[in-house]
């Protein structure tokens, strides 16, 4: 490239007071690709954020990976837990019986998942100490039958720290009179936010053996839950244990029970950059408006350059630059307005629900308790190569055009 194509590109981009039609129109490409990029940064960074913070609500209360017992269950989960600790990668074990039942608080009721634990071991396979909101996973002690409840369940039924709740449990005992339901009194010890409106509004925990005295499981328990020093390796971590699982066991890990849940997650990540780049593609159209008015204003210049000795290549690739400004500048611009705005989303949408008295982000529909956001350096390559490349294809056209023209036509024009 000359350095003459250069200058007249920019001073073609920077056209004055006679070209003020084209001036707009190269203003409003700018505008149109800066607010798609901006656009398309501020929903991947909260997509990113969402799927990121998401899968770390989650995992930090739901297990790495759980070997669940078939047949009744495990009943010597020590050695299934040693078993499973001798690969490098399992760094912690803990048993649990997970069961169903009915809580109920005078005229209140509610279903929950019931999880039996072991305080000293649970505290090594998830975050669930870390999210109380009031008590300490040591209170409960076997036989005490105390009970720790979600902060959405806790508010369901109307319970705080000390109340009773009924626990009722589906697996009745055959009497006399028939086959009554289990029931059993529980002490709130607890209560915890995990900021998932899955977990914060179904999840109680008790201790383990008073689980297996409700439930009649003797010393068996439903499942050893398993922690891993990376979870991005769960499912090879799973292949190789299956070589050597415990007798009575499946193997699951996470992908299997929420994978789902993320590969949907990250498809719809990809759409929406499918159909936020639809707005750049729009803007683009703009620069060939402008650069074809702008290749008909300035036939006079470019008969001139070509009787000067410049080449058809030379005002195509001017014409060409002068699209790369635009483009470019657009792009810029995007990333100036779109950076702080994906870093600040959650703040804006708090001070729109607080200005319009409107939930934009509901928690039991979108899992979390606020908007997340997470700006990624792959995302910003992305969508700034992507956003160049389309205003580069837009002024391609015009370009080659402009290379076309008949010297001696323009001039006759004039």
């Amino acid at each position: 490239m000359k350095s003459y194509e250069f200058f007249i590109g920019l001073r073609f981009t920077l056209t004055g007071k006679h070209d003020r039609f084209v001036s707009f129109v190269s203003a409003l490409s700018m505008l149109g690709i800066a607010l798609g990029v901006a656009a398309l940064l501020t929903v991947l960074a909260v997509m990113t954020g969402f799927q990121n913070q998401l899968r770390e609500r989650i995992l930090s209360v739901a297990s790495h990976m759980e070997a669940v017992g078939v047949n009744g269950g495990i009943t010597d989960w020590q050695a299934a837990a040693n078993t499973y600790l001798e690969h490098p990668q399992v760094i912690a074990a803990s048993p649990n019986v997970q069961e169903q039942a009915l809580l109920a608080n005078g005229d209140r009721a509610q279903g929950a998942l019931i999880h039996g634990i072991l305080p000293d071991y649970e505290k090594n396979v998830n975050d669930v100490a870390s999210y109380l909101q009031s008590g300490s996973l040591q209170d409960l002690n076997a036989g005490e039958f105390k009970i720790f409840l979600g902060s959405g369940l806790a508010r369901k039924l109307n319970l705080t720290l000390g109340e009773k709740v009924m626990l009722v449990a589906p697996k009745g005992r055959l009497t006399a009179a028939g086959l009554l339901p289990r029931l059993r009194r529980f002490e709130v010890a607890g209560v915890f936010h995990a900021g998932v409106h899955q977990f914060d509004s179904s999840l109680a925990y008790i201790h383990l053996q008073d689980a297996q005295k409700i439930y009649s499981l003797g010393e068996s328990v439903s499942s050893v839950r398993l922690k891993l020093s990376d979870i991005i390796n769960a499912p090879l971590v799973r292949q190789e244990l299956l070589e050597k699982k415990f007798p009575g066991t499946l193997l699951y890990d996470w992908t299997n029970s929420h994978g789902s849940l993320f590969n949907a997650l990250a498809l719809e990540k990809r759409a929406m950059f499918v159909i936020l780049t639809l707005i750049v593609m729009v803007a683009s159209f703009n620069i060939v408006s402008a650069l074809v008015t702008m290749v008909r204003n300035k036939r006079g210049e470019i008969a001139i350059l070509r009787a000067m000795g410049a080449d058809s290549g030379s005002i195509t690739r001017i014409f060409l630059l002068q699209g790369m400004f635009i483009g470019g500048g657009g792009v810029l611009l995007g990333l100036v307005l779109g950076l702080p705005l994906a870093m600040n989303i959650g703040t804006v949408v708090s001070w729109m629900e607080s200005k319009f008295g409107y939930s934009l982000f509901p928690s039991d529909i979108y899992q979390l308790g606020q908007l997340p956001s997470d700006i990624i350096t792959s995302d910003i390559l992305v969508v700034g190569i992507t956003a160049f490349c389309i205003s580069l294809a837009a002024a391609a056209w015009p370009a080659w055009r402009s290379g076309k023209l008949n010297p001696a036509d323009s001039l006759r024009h004039e």
